[in-house]
Order: structure tokens, then C-alpha cells, then sequence
């Protein structure tokens, strides 16, 4: 709640001086206020939308002060490697028949087919800790030993959603 009104006063200041409100009177904001009454803010709309997520975001810890917000966006982490290869006739659907075969049987985890000149990739999952992502590389060594030699665990921004 506080954020949100440091943030309006500002926005406030900011609409006078760029309305020329310094130069009205004595130059006093407050006193230009109490004169007039009026007070109008302009803003882009981009920014209302940033202080309405603000304020929704406080109402929520409001609500459930011990409750964690919820995290979402990208970060870095670690991703599962599966295949890698340059061979432009091949590569592409290549990598796209192990990302159906992965998505089969391990449906709980992301694919990721990606085009990083010249190599087609594929990537698994959205692992936070190298742990995690050591755990499941060791399941799909398991499901799929056609691919376990390509299989290995690599740093890579990862998607997070809770």
C-alpha cells in the first residue's frame, strides 16, 4: 500500500512540473492544490497497468501477508540436452522426432526444439538446481539408451511458473 502511494505522489509532482505548475503563484505545488482543487494526472497507459499488477499484488499479501507471491517468467537454471547436430537435411526433423518421443513418455516435462546456427537442439525441461536436472537426465538415459550418449545436463534460461 505504501509503494502505491510514494508512487501517486510522485506521479502527482511529476504532472505539475511538466504542466508548468511551478510557475503558478508562488511556485508551491501544495499551495496550487489547495487553490485550485482540480488536480489532473497524465500518464501513459502502460504505466496504469504497472500500478494496477502493483496494487493487486499488495491487496494479495494483504489478504495472506505469509503467503509467497507467486514467480513466473524466465531465470537462469539448467535444461536437459538431448540432441545437437548441424546436418541441415537431417537435424531439424530429427530433433523434433526424440521431442514427440521425450513428450510420450515423460509428458510432465517441456520440450524445447531450437535453431542456434548451425545446430538444431533439442532441450528438456526447466530445472532450478543441477540436481534436479541430474535426476531426470538419468531417467531419460534409462527410457531412451539410443540417446544417452547425447544426453547431458547444460545451463540455459529456463521458463518458470508457479
Amino acid at each position: 500500500m505504501k509503494v502505491s502511494i510514494y508512487i501517486s505522489a510522485l506521479l502527482l509532482a511529476l504532472s505539475f512540473i511538466n504542466a508548468g505548475a511551478r510557475n503558478v503563484g508562488d511556485g508551491n505545488i501544495v499551495g496550487h492544490i489547495e487553490k485550485s482543487g482540480n488536480v489532473t494526472v497524465n500518464m501513459p497507459s502502460a504505466l496504469l497497468e504497472r500500478l494496477d499488477r502493483v496494487k493487486v499484488e499488495e491487496e494479495k499479501l494483504e489478504e495472506h501477508p505469509k503467503a509467497p507471491v507467486a514467480a513466473s517468467g524466465k531465470m537462469g537454471g539448467y535444461r536437459i540436452q538431448v540432441f545437437s547436430d548441424n546436418n541441415a537435411r537431417t537435424a531439424k526433423t530429427e530433433a523434433r522426432s526424440r521431442a514427440r518421443n521425450v513428450s510420450a513418455k515423460f509428458p510432465d516435462y517441456a520440450t524445447y526444439v531450437v535453431f542456434s546456427s548451425p545446430y538444431w537442439r533439442l532441450r528438456v525441461g526447466n530445472f532450478r538446481t543441477k540436481d534436479e536436472a541430474d535426476n531426470a537426465a538419468h531417467l531419460l538415459k534409462e527410457a531412451f539408451p539410443a540417446y544417452s550418449r547425447e544426453i547431458r545436463v547444460v545451463r540455459d534460461r529456463i521458463v518458470v511458473s508457479e
